[in-house]
């Protein structure tokens, strides 16, 4: 079939959706038998490739329009939540299972939820809680040294989960979980057990769950449980300390004091529900791990490939951080220009969100397509970013491309094409927060330690779940040589 690029005005009167190209379907499964999952958004990119920026495919009897081109996918950001909305299935199957926080929230419910939320990461908040990020770094650096002088292979991403979730407990709940040091934990269990249950119903062809348990909807089930039991001890004690203090309420020290506050509130607009204060305990933990860990995981694999850029990395962590083994501050981290540069680079090349489920809240018109209220839309946000329209040899992993000021020769850059924490008002709050924790893992690695594959033959692969995380990653540490 003909590509078929996208403008981003209609030229004489928009189209319908069913004028778009894309794969043949077949009838009532639409193209439902050619969509793995766990490659999902793999699919969907090599179609872009075939089919253009605009394009249709069917998931049963219900059409589906995939978008990369740069100025349609910004605008939809943009308008988000008046014009545009996450998927309402989606956002049932995460209610559903007690997930619905500012995640989920739509309209004034997510305007007031957002404004609480992002209270946790203020420039104020994460100067505040630096020295316990930089105790949980060195906690993970401990933990790999160890594994260095053993000669042992480590499962990095497994690790970077445990760090992630004890960063995010120590910041926003104020919680010192330590599961680095405690290692194996049931909660590390549950919450992988959560996102493949909602990646797995995401794609179910009908609700089933509400009518027929299997056996992974009942390890759902127990996992959701266990987990809802854990942040309501947590919420206790949270209170407890409250009740000892009430001036705290005045100036909550965590995000999760904030929410125990607002939902006292005597103002009725400002009030959470005990159900949106656990929602959002839920969002913050599960938000907080994966995404983090599987830019980390990546980064240290982009590192393994290149040695060069392992060096480039150290050297700088050398000069800037002289006699200290971290950055002091937030601030501190940030001046790690070439480490900020690989994160930055690995997420544009290795998003841990590829893709967003959105649909139309009214009828309305993007660039050249007439879309229906309801009508449902994949935005490729990775794949907007592997463009060379948008980046100079966008394949290629060039973290000098991120500097300023930019090489002569670095070529076309478009910062706007990196959406990997997304855009417009429904930006990911957590992006501070996740760059700054690339960077004390970024700095402390390069730092301390060389890192490698452990069988360079063996390929990572990507696997969709929740979100897009490397498959097969298993790395080996060595002392650095000084």
């Amino acid at each position: 079939m003909e590509t078929v690029r996208a403008e981003v005005a209609p030229a004489g009167g928009a189209r319908d959706l069913s004028t778009l190209p894309g794969p043949r379907r077949l009838p009532f499964l639409g193209n439902i038998l050619e969509i793995r999952p766990t490659q999902f958004h793999l699919t969907l990119e090599e179609w872009s490739r075939k089919y253009g920026d605009l394009y249709a495919f069917w998931m049963g009897r219900t059409p589906v329009v995939v978008v990369s081109n740069l100025e349609l996918v910004q605008r939809v950001l943009r308008e988000r939540p008046k014009e545009f909305r996450r998927w309402s299935p989606l956002q049932e199957i995460v209610e559903e299972i007690g997930f619905d926080g500012v995640f989920s929230a739509e309209g004034d419910q997510w305007t007031r939820q957002r404004r609480l939320v992002m209270s946790a990461f203020t420039a104020a908040q994460l100067r505040e809680s630096h020295g316990t990020v930089a105790t949980i770094t060195r906690r993970l650096r401990e933990r790999w040294r160890a594994a260095a002088a053993r000669g042992e292979p480590v499962d990095a991403r497994r690790d970077l989960a445990r760090y992630t979730v004890d960063v995010t407990s120590a910041v926003a709940f104020g919680m010192d979980i330590n599961l680095i040091e405690r290692g194996a934990d049931p909660l590390s269990r549950q919450l992988e057990t959560i996102f493949a249950a909602v990646n797995r119903r995401i794609f179910a062809p009908f609700p089933y769950w509400r009518h027929v348990k299997l056996p992974a909807d009942r390890a759902l089930d127990q996992a959701l449980s266990a987990v809802r039991q854990r942040m309501l001890d947590l919420l206790r004690t949270a209170r407890a300390e409250l009740d000892r203090d009430p001036a705290r309420a005045a100036a909550p020290r965590s995000l999760l004091e904030a929410m125990l506050v607002a939902r006292d509130a005597e103002d009725p607009k400002a009030r959470l529900s005990d159900q949106e204060v656990l929602g959002n305990v839920l969002t913050v933990l599960l938000a907080g791990e994966d995404t983090t860990a599987d830019t980390m995981a990546w980064m240290l694999h982009f590192m393994a490939l290149r040695p060069d850029v392992q060096a480039r990395m150290r050297a700088e962590a050398d000069a800037e951080l002289g006699d200290a083994d971290l950055p002091g501050t937030p601030e501190h981290a940030q001046r790690l220009r070439y480490i900020g540069a690989v994160s930055h680079e690995t997420l544009r090349l290795r998003s841990a969100a590829p893709l967003l489920f959105i649909e139309a809240c009214a009828d309305t018109v993007l660039g050249p397509l007439r879309l229906g209220a309801g009508a449902r839309m994949i935005l490729l946000t990775r794949q907007v970013g592997l463009k060379d329209e948008s980046f100079h040899d966008a394949s290629s992993f060039l973290p000098e491309r991120w500097l300023t000021p930019r090489p002569s020769s670095a070529g076309k850059h478009d910062p706007r094409a990196a959406l990997a924490f997304g855009s417009g008002p429904r930006v990911c709050p957590g992006r501070a927060l996740s760059l700054i924790e690339s960077a004390m893992v970024g700095a402390m690695v390069a730092r301390d330690l060389d890192v490698s594959l452990v069988d360079p033959a063996q390929p990572v692969k990507e696997l969709l779940g929740f979100t897009m995380k490397p498959e097969g990653l298993m790395v080996r540490f060595t002392a650095r040589r000084r």
